[in-house]
């Protein structure tokens, strides 16, 4: 008995886009197009140019004029399920004697409940999606719903459920202090594991999972060696806080006698999977005022990707030193939305401005 045959796969025309972004594979970079169609089968992209479309009478038309096309967006970075419910609260707020960081004094105060957390997560992955957003790396806290709202959104996202071994606090606003609960965090781990293969077999066939041990100051070493050992034994990314603060900074070097991207190398958890939030303050930056210059080429040696997120720390005028030079240094940077509105091409628009522009902000 013969095969049946196949189906053939559903095909869309998008006429007359008034510009479209493509790859040229001569130049080995983006282009710009104008005026073209572009031919879709099924879920690829078959053709840019009017001959192929031509033939194609059974295919759905859409109108392109006055749009443009061009690939999803990635946000390495985000906290949906958090930000929106800071705006007009925490918007420019800096600890003046803690480096102008908001982690420690301002942070902590505010924490909505399960209910609060979805709609939170719902208003942010709208504004991505708004913005040009197709894939999402998700840092949250778990909660009973998590999942199903990021399988109903119709993004791909990475869940990165949040655990450490202990929290930071300041009890006067100038020196911070860590409470420890080092069982938290191995169970944290054990949980946030689970909860990724439940992810990977979600019905909406969209979501996948990275480890995120949530601070390099809030876990142990234990605590790290065995995250990047799950993630590296899984084939997962691993997504880490580290040098966001000049707090951190110096209390990493307190602890252990290296950076916190220098220590991160030494205990094994730097490597091509491996994304590091922020890493604005490394040795070479000028509030630190450091003899040495080894971190943007332990983060370009190993493969680590830096999460850059332009729009929110220059809000309380701290700055990453600079874009340009993380290039220069072969380290790969990717964009992402840690504040709100959720709009990357707001950040894009912020991390062109400062490229534009560099200087160095002075110390408050």
């Amino acid at each position: 008995m013969p095969d049946p045959v196949e189906p053939a796969p559903p095909r869309k025309i998008i006429r007359n886009a008034a510009w479209l972004v493509a790859w040229d594979e001569a130049a080995q970079s983006h282009c710009y197009r104008r005026d073209v169609d572009l031919t879709i089968e099924g879920d690829t992209i078959a053709a840019i140019g009017p001959a192929l479309a031509a033939s194609y009478s059974d295919a759905a038309e859409i109108d392109g004029r006055g749009f443009a096309i061009l690939p999803g967006f990635v946000d390495i970075h985000a906290h949906p399920s958090s930000e929106p419910m800071l705006k007009g609260l925490t918007d420019e707020v800096g600890s003046h004697q803690l480096y102008m960081s908001s982690l420690y004094e301002y942070l902590p105060l505010f924490e909505a409940d399960a209910e609060g957390r979805r709609a939170a997560t719902e208003v942010a992955l709208c504004e991505l999606m708004q913005s040009g957003v197709t894939t999402l790396c998700d840092l949250s806290a778990v909660r009973e719903d998590w999942l199903d709202t990021l399988g109903a959104s119709g993004l791909r996202v990475y869940a990165m459920p949040m655990f450490r071994s202990g929290r930071w606090y300041t009890p006067n606003g100038h020196e911070v202090r860590y409470a420890w609960d080092e069982r938290a965090g191995r169970d944290g781990l054990d949980r946030a594991l689970r909860l990724i293969d439940r992810a990977r077999q979600h019905p909406s066939g969209r979501l996948d999972g990275a480890v995120y041990p949530a601070q390099v100051d809030t876990c142990t070493e234990e605590l790290l060696r065995d995250s990047a050992a799950a993630a590296r034994e899984r084939r997962l990314p691993l997504q880490i806080h580290a040098a966001q603060s000049v707090v951190e900074f110096h209390e990493i070097m307190r602890r252990h006698g290296k950076t916190p991207i220098g220590w991160l190398r030494q205990i094994g958890v730097l490597g091509d999977n491996a994304i590091t939030g922020h890493a604005i303050f490394l040795d070479h930056h000028s509030w630190l005022h450091w003899p040495t210059r080894h971190d943007l080429a332990d983060l370009a040696e190993t493969g680590t990707t830096v999460a850059h997120c332009p729009t929110v720390f220059p809000r309380r005028g701290i700055l990453l030193e600079d874009f340009g030079r993380y290039r220069a240094a072969g380290v790969n940077l990717g964009i992402g939305t840690d504040t709100f509105p959720h709009n990357f091409v707001e950040e894009l628009r912020t991390r062109q401005y400062w490229r534009a522009s560099p200087r160095a902000m002075p110390m408050p």
